[in-house]
């Protein structure tokens, strides 16, 4: 008998995936001004936005991340499980940079901007590639550390400990300082799903108090949000700690990775508890969206831009429109998704 899908994960990456279109609308829709000064730091719904959501899904990537594993070691399948978890995220970051390069070679070719030469082409296609889509990037990343642990080195927790420590150190050119912070979450969630049966006598304490527990989860989450501000952002101040004043920057990285956790359990735990107080209700919504979270993610990224900026630029700030904005992007993102998951070799272009 087939085993009944467990939809809390496709529910909860549902809502985050819907967080990432409202916050790109919030970047890329309220003028050119706003995104060009870079306002939206400073705008709070974008920064409760950014407090959890990439650090969510890296929780959830890390947690499958193990089952995948645990699979893969039954099956003696692990460098053909390494190999497609490399080939579901490169393989759209591949064909969606080089769209992007096409695009706008034609362009500048067309308005007598640029013209370009084969290596010339060829180059800034290569740069574009190895910085576009920052957060497939860490999902390759993240898995390759985790595989490398745990068939190198016995996944020993004293390697994770070194690996964490080394963080701080290593430089943040590239994106790597975006890679290292989605790391301690993938890791954090691929070392509790290992441990889950150890972990089960206590979960059950948790969840048998399960309203108390979302409440006072979520009062600590409020309450670390108060403070932060746009030097809390990853993009903002990075996280090599020998870059600035060491033990500010150091109390910028734990404080965002500890909001980042403590917003991400509560969303968690909030939509458990909602599914076990209206067992029937399924989110549809959410858990379709969930199971076409990358394709939403790389459309929707390129709607805002390409499609809704055109529109927007000589507008100003308003809340309303962002909101209009994000129903309209998702909901055509998860058609455009749906459809392209349809067709057997277009569909690896969003991962599936």
């Amino acid at each position: 008998m087939k085993k009944e899908r467990d939809l809390l994960p496709d529910i909860v990456r549902g809502f985050a995936i819907l967080m990432v279109v409202y916050g790109h609308c919030i970047q890329e829709g309220n003028g050119y001004d706003f995104s060009a000064n870079m306002s939206y730091f400073d705008d709070k719904i974008y920064q409760f936005i950014y407090s959890f959501h990439m650090p969510l899904f890296a929780l959830i990537a890390g947690y499958f991340a193990c089952i995948s594993l645990a699979k893969a070691d039954r099956d003696m399948q692990r460098t053909t499980l390494l190999l497609r978890k490399i080939g579901t995220y490169f393989i759209p970051i591949f064909v969606w940079t080089l769209f992007e390069c096409i695009r706008e070679a034609v362009i500048n070719v067309n308005l007598g901007y640029l013209t370009y030469t084969p290596l010339s082409f060829i180059t800034m296609f290569l740069r574009r590639l190895v910085t576009n889509h920052w957060f497939l990037w860490s999902m390759i990343i993240c898995f390759s550390v985790v595989f490398v642990v745990r068939y190198c080195l016995n996944d020993r927790l004293i390697a994770y400990g070194i690996i964490y420590l080394s963080l701080f150190f290593i430089p943040d050119g590239y994106n790597l300082h975006a890679y290292k912070y989605m790391l301690t979450f993938y890791v954090t969630a691929y070392l509790f799903c290992k441990n889950y049966e150890l972990l089960t006598s206590r979960l059950s304490k948790v969840y048998e108090r399960l309203p108390l527990t979302v409440l006072l989860c979520g009062l600590v989450f409020i309450i670390l949000f108060l403070p932060y501000r746009r030097e809390a952002f990853i993009y903002v101040s990075g996280y090599r700690i020998t870059k600035n004043i060491w033990y500010k920057q150091l109390i910028i990285d734990i404080y965002r990775t500890v909001i980042g956790f403590a917003g991400s359990i509560f969303f968690i735990l909030l939509f458990k508890l909602l599914t076990k107080l209206i067992p029937k209700y399924k989110f549809p919504l959410f858990s379709r969206m969930g199971r076409y979270s990358l394709g939403i993610y790389l459309i929707s990224g390129y709607t805002t831009i390409l499609l809704f900026r055109q529109i927007t630029d000589p507008l100003s700030y308003s809340a309303l429109r962002n909101i209009l904005e994000t129903v309209i992007v998702a909901a055509l993102s998860l058609i455009l998704s749906m459809l392209i998951g349809k067709i057997p070799y277009l569909k690896k272009i969003i991962g599936k």
